[in-house]
């Protein structure tokens, strides 16, 4: 299987150094700079039955949240792993977090190390079967 991720977050570097570091690790990275386009193209991946492997997703950003995502994916049963990376944890997102199923949260400030670990932990795990 082709390990494709959807890295949405609105600081560029951010975005940049993680698709450099999943690269070298041969994973294909798609980015999308804000909430809004990030949520497009969950949509239109879900609607074409090409969804991602993983989504790596920022709370706060500008027009659309992470958390208006995560809202979205619940709504429309899509069951794509997410890592949350946020500088923002609070009870209320930590207890939000908590009900969704293949959901993994880093709390900023973290190293590129961690991530990229997580990444390959969440894409190495077998497939479930659970096709819709």
């Amino acid at each position: 299987m082709n390990n494709k991720v959807l890295l949405i977050d609105d600081e560029e570097q951010f975005r940049n150094s993680v698709k450099i570091a999943l690269k070298r690790k041969n994973i294909d990275v798609v980015t999308e700079q804000d909430g809004f386009d990030g949520l497009q193209n969950i949509m239109l991946s879900a609607a074409s039955g090409q969804q991602y492997s993983l989504i790596i997703l920022d709370i706060m950003m500008p027009r659309v949240s992470g958390i208006d995502i995560l809202e979205y994916m619940i709504q429309e049963r899509i069951e794509v792993p997410v890592i949350v990376v946020t500088g923002f944890m609070d009870y209320d997102l930590k207890f939000f977090c908590s009900r969704i199923k293949n959901i993994k949260v880093l709390e900023k400030p973290f190293n590129q190390t961690q991530l990229v670990d997580e990444v390959l932990s969440v894409l190495e795990k077998p497939d479930t079967g659970d096709a819709q």
